[in-house]
């Protein structure tokens, strides 16, 4: 038989064990094991779980000993409910309030000592007002945009010079007493004329280039008068001056010279001398008296003028540009500096001190950390709100102790775990998590794959790898990356390794056609299989067919660009468009065929056009020996040869024949040429008889020599 321990009541964290008896797991106590069990107990709170305080509304942390203060201590620490200890500087019952002293005159405290004026005013405290712009020539300025000037100027920022003595002729005020004058006037108040060239002979300049001259002379500079006037002119101009020497100058020691004092140069002493010169590009308008070009002002222009007035101490250096001291930063030198600078988000509110969040970070450069809530029993703030603890206790405030501690890193800086079973875990002993079946490690906290990860990836949740995605990607990291990508249906096989189809790509991600046969000629495999040519120098599938532009003609053959091969025995040529006849065509015959030459018809013909032609035939076996000449045999002449050649009778034999002769009605009537005792005369000759066709030539009286000449 089996016996069942029976309890009354459910054991509720435990088991019935024996009747009526509950044996508890870890953490409860109480006979139904109902009682949650605290060590160390709860200070300012009850025990609600095993080691788990449900603090009072005015207490926090792991055993409820850390106080609340509402509104929280912004710039000091919380000692007892309700009652803040304020930071050096801070004041307020939430530590909010900061002290300035001595307090700020003409503005607002911000931050210990820290000082946020109003508008028109400066200084650490505010004191200092503010001219906007700058009081000039080393005026005071006594309030907000008052100007207090130096001694000879005048005007809302001390701009304007005072000449006590006022400029006349339309001179200018350009210093104190200082006129600056019109060309055709000088003078220190501009009251004199000047004339360009000087009045002679006592003549007085009245006004500019007007001259009023002395009894007995007359002309625009008094140049004219009687001849006593005239030689003492002459001699006086030899002697002395022409024109006026200015402000105090005397004549000499040679003529027409000026000995000018020490404060006017130039030929007539009407240059202004300022020692020392003026800086700058300012202007000598009068001795050692300088007019000064926009953002200059001083003695000799040396002092740069900035508008609004640099800051904290800051020195103007060029017109509106100022130099800063140490402390301070900016165009106007309104900028502090902190240095070193603040970190982790603080703000340089004056020179050397930051403004912390409070929440996180303090300190000077705002690098301490701030733990809300005390780190206990020996703990280290280390970061916001993260303790550092020592060995044998945990928690977010090191109020746990650890009855059992493991072996840990408690070096600066390394964080002891907050022992709880993480990710759905359940704590069933000290430092014994039972995990789901998706996490594993001491506390739950690493995430189980299933298959695992792969080529380095981080199983970084439950069944999701993360990858190091510019080698690898996939749900297990199982893919390689390629990046570029693989073009043309490449494979990427490998990270950055692509795995190409050859017949008809390669290159590092496929990008490159193949071409089998190669492409020839320098031609560009542009795609699998496809050569581009150069066009005007091959064509063909591979590039290997020359091009010949034009076409070569005649069966010859392109054999490389723009080269024809011909059959030299028919045709040559470059483009094999010339026919070949290998006997040369004679007499300006043209071979117009291979072997075909074509003759000037009208003379000669023949295969070469060596053979003439007589466009009347050559009768009597004549033969044609040149174009329109026949040679005509024995007895024949003519051109034709169809003319009889008349046969010379030499003595009183008259019985030869004439052959050949026209024989017409039975008659061959021939004129004879004869020679008589060197008389010529001319007689008609009968012939007598004619046998078979042939005239036989009769007598006559004397012993002539008759010639017959062909008709």
């Amino acid at each position: 038989l089996l016996f069942l321990a029976i309890c009354n009541q459910t054991c509720i964290n435990g088991v019935c064990a024996d009747p009526y008896k509950c044996t508890c797991q870890a953490g409860w106590n109480g006979t139904y094991c109902d009682q949650p069990i605290c060590i160390p107990q709860c200070v300012n709170g009850n025990c609600t779980g095993p080691n788990y305080c449900t603090c009072n509304v005015t207490y926090t942390g792991y055993l409820c000993l850390t106080p609340v203060c509402s509104p929280s201590c912004v710039h000091g620490y919380c000692t007892s409910p309700g009652n803040c200890l304020c930071n050096t500087g801070w004041n307020g019952t939430s530590c909010d309030e900061p002290i300035c002293s001595p307090s700020c005159v003409n503005g607002n405290c911000t931050y210990p000592n820290v000082c946020n004026c109003s508008t028109d005013w400066t200084g650490s405290t505010c004191s200092t007002p503010i001219c906007s712009p700058t009081c000039m020539h080393n005026s005071n300025c006594t309030a907000p945009n008052t100007c207090v000037c130096s001694s000879g100027y005048n005007g809302s920022y001390c701009q304007s010079p005072i000449c006590t003595s006022p400029c006349q002729n339309g001179g200018n005020c350009t210093a104190p007493s200082v006129c600056t004058c019109p060309t055709t006037f000088n003078g220190s108040v501009c009251e004199f004329p000047i004339c360009t060239n000087s009045c002679l002979n006592n003549g007085n300049c009245t006004a500019p280039d007007v001259c009023t001259c002395a009894a007995g002379w007359t002309g625009s500079i008094c140049q004219t008068g009687n001849k006593l006037h005239t030689f003492l002119s002459e001699w006086w101009y030899l002697s002395v001056c022409s024109f006026n020497c200015s402000n105090g100058g005397t004549c000499g020691p040679t003529p027409q010279t000026c000995t000018c004092t020490s404060q006017w140069s130039g030929t007539q002493c009407t240059t202004p001398v300022c020692s020392p010169t003026c800086q700058n590009q300012g202007t000598c308008v009068a001795p050692n008296n300088c007019s000064c070009p926009i953002g200059y002002n001083g003695s000799v222009c040396q002092y740069p003028i900035c508008l609004t007035a640099c800051n904290h101490g800051g020195s103007c250096v060029a017109p509106n540009e100022c130099n800063c001291t140490t402390s301070w930063a900016g165009l106007l030198c309104d900028m502090p500096r902190c240095n070193p600078w603040c970190q982790n988000g603080g703000v340089c509110i004056a020179p050397g001190i930051c403004v912390c969040d409070n929440i996180s970070w303090t300190g000077s450069i705002c690098v301490t950390p701030i733990c809300s809530i005390t780190c206990m029993n020996g703990g280290t703030c280390v970061g916001p709100n993260i303790c550092q603890c020592v060995k044998g206790y945990t928690g977010e405030t090191c109020g746990q102790p650890l009855c059992n501690p493991i072996n840990y890193d408690d070096s600066i800086g390394y964080l002891v775990p907050n022992a709880t079973c993480q990710n759905g875990g359940t704590c069933i002993s000290p430092y014994n998590c039972s995990c789901t079946a998706s996490w594993s490690g001491t506390y739950c906290q690493t995430a189980i794959c299933n298959p695992q990860c792969i080529n380095d990836g981080n199983c970084t949740a439950p069944n999701v790898c993360t990858c190091n995605t510019t080698q690898w990607n996939g749900s297990l990291c199982e893919i390689p990356v390629c990046n570029p990508s693989c073009l043309n249906n490449g494979n990427c096989t490998s990270p950055g390794v692509c795995t190409c189809d050859t017949s008809q790509w390669n290159g590092t991600i496929c990008e490159t056609p193949v071409c089998t046969p190669i492409c020839e000629n320098n031609g560009n495999c542009t795609s699998p299989g496809v050569c581009t040519c150069d066009a005007t120098q091959w064509n063909g599938t591979r590039c290997e067919t020359p091009v010949c532009t034009p076409i070569c003609q005649n069966n010859g053959n392109c054999t490389s660009p723009g080269v024809c091969t011909c059959d030299t025995s028919q045709w040559n040529g470059t483009r094999c468009e010339t026919p070949v006849c290998s006997s040369p065509c004679q007499n300006n015959g043209n071979c117009t065929a291979p072997g075909v030459c074509t003759c000037v018809t009208s003379q000669w013909n023949g295969s070469d056009c060596t053979t003439p032609v007589c466009l009347t035939p050559c009768l009597n076996s004549g033969n044609c020996t040149s174009p329109g000449v026949c040679t005509c045999p024995t007895g024949w002449t003519g051109l034709d040869c169809n003319t009889p050649d008349c046969q010379v009778c030499i003595g009183s034999n008259y019985t030869t024949s004439c052959f050949d002769c026209i024989f017409s009605n039975n008659n061959c009537t021939i004129d004879c040429t004869c020679e008589f005792a060197s008389a010529n005369y001319t007689s008609s000759v009968d012939l007598l008889a004619s046998l078979n066709n042939r005239c036989i030539l009769g007598s006559n009286n004397g012993n002539l020599t008759c010639t017959y000449p062909c008709p």
